[in-house]
């Protein structure tokens, strides 16, 4: 049996999203890390399907968020928003339509500073 990853099963559930209409090469994906399934899917159909180059700010931090300390997140927070300087665009994983505040800061610095094209995961489902 062939192993494949992004599998039918894999790819329906996100068969209803336009990611073609992201032309941009180097995405940063933002979000909360209660949506840490979703990071890991969305960038492997970017990257596999699409050929786009993607990015978050800390993987220990997507899966670990409750074992840094209050201080040890805020540096990590204050690293992502120097690393929105490096991408043409961010998409935000926005499930159900939730946005945290720390990515809210990320989108407004992205907005203000940066002013690159901003995606949004729920925008992006017919």
């Amino acid at each position: 049996m062939k192993k494949e990853r992004l599998n039918k099963n894999f790819l329906d559930e996100f068969k209803n999203y336009t990611f073609s209409s992201i032309k941009e090469k180097n995405i940063y994906l933002v979000g909360s890390s209660r949506f840490k399934d979703y990071f890991l899917k969305v960038e492997s159909i970017l990257q596999i399907v699409y050929e786009k180059q993607v990015y978050i700010c800390s993987v220990d931090g997507l899966f670990n968020k409750q074992k840094f300390s209050e201080e040890e997140w805020e540096r990590l927070q204050t690293i992502a928003l120097q690393k929105l300087h490096n991408h043409d665009a961010i998409l935000i994983i926005d499930v159900n339509n939730y946005i945290g505040d720390h990515s809210k800061e990320e989108i407004e610095y992205f907005e203000q500073a940066i002013k690159k094209p901003i995606y949004y995961l729920s925008q992006l489902k017919n």
